[in-house]
């Protein structure tokens, strides 16, 4: 049975009660711990995934890494610190809070760039996205050589003015002829292994994503666009968020 994804739903979970659904060997020698629920993110659409704890009584199972399958099951991949869990166990799982705030911030630093091209008006069709401390980056389909620094500036003044919005982030559950209504791209391979979402960061600019977002743009930080760099039809847009990388 598919894992309840309860970060889908709230933009601030870190902790939940959950049930063990299954424990079995990793092939790499961990082990792997499944629940009916999770609040734990598994990596993603260019975001990591969640380390934290679940615990019962006095065993506690450290998670150090986390995956979705193709059937909607999270495994919980780690190794008990003390004790073991059966089926049935009820558990407590904490999200190592530093490292999701982290990741967060950098996932929605993405989504600020790209609400602030479709605001300049460039027709940019996103492509793929890169949030991690060491390397963050957006990519679009432009057809044309766009990069100069002349396109970075007006992409760095764009992002410094929407940083300074208010507004507060909503989340919503709809199918993918839905989501047009909302998001000006929508892609054709949406995943089936997880319940069909947009978050919207202005009411006329949602994204389709399953990742971990901030609740409000200002909770980002100071965004600095780097480079815009264009090859064979790809721009690349590289970034870095203060303080964090």
């Amino acid at each position: 049975m598919a894992t309840d994804l309860l970060y889908l739903e709230d933009f601030d979970v870190t902790s939940a009660e959950a049930s063990v659904a299954n424990v079995h060997p990793a092939e790499d020698g961990q082990t792997v711990v499944e629940l009916d629920r999770t609040c734990f993110y598994p990596r993603g659409g260019g975001q990591d995934w969640d380390t934290g704890t679940i615990t019962s009584g006095m065993a506690r199972f450290d998670v150090t890494m986390v995956r979705l399958d193709e059937n909607g099951v999270v495994q919980h991949y780690g190794s008990f610190a003390n004790g073991s869990f059966a089926a049935g166990d009820a558990v407590q799982c904490d999200v190592d809070e530093a490292r999701r705030q982290v990741n967060t911030r950098l996932h929605s630093a993405g989504h600020l760039i790209d609400m602030a091209v479709s605001v300049v008006g460039w027709p940019w069709v996103p492509s793929k996205g890169a949030h991690y401390p060491h390397m963050c980056s957006v990519e679009y389909e432009t057809g044309a050589v766009v990069a100069d620094d002349a396109t970075r500036q007006m992409l760095q003044a764009k992002v410094d003015e929407l940083s300074a919005s208010t507004y507060q982030n909503k989340i919503m559950f709809l199918s993918a002829s839905e989501m047009g209504q909302y998001c000006r791209h929508v892609p054709a391979n949406l995943p089936t292994n997880k319940p069909s979402r947009i978050v919207l960061y202005a009411d006329d600019f949602g994204i389709p994503c399953g990742g971990t977002h901030v609740r409000r743009v200002s909770v980002i930080g100071k965004v600095k666009v780097t480079k815009v760099k264009s090859k064979q039809g790809i721009t690349k847009v590289s970034y870095r968020v203060e303080g964090i990388n």
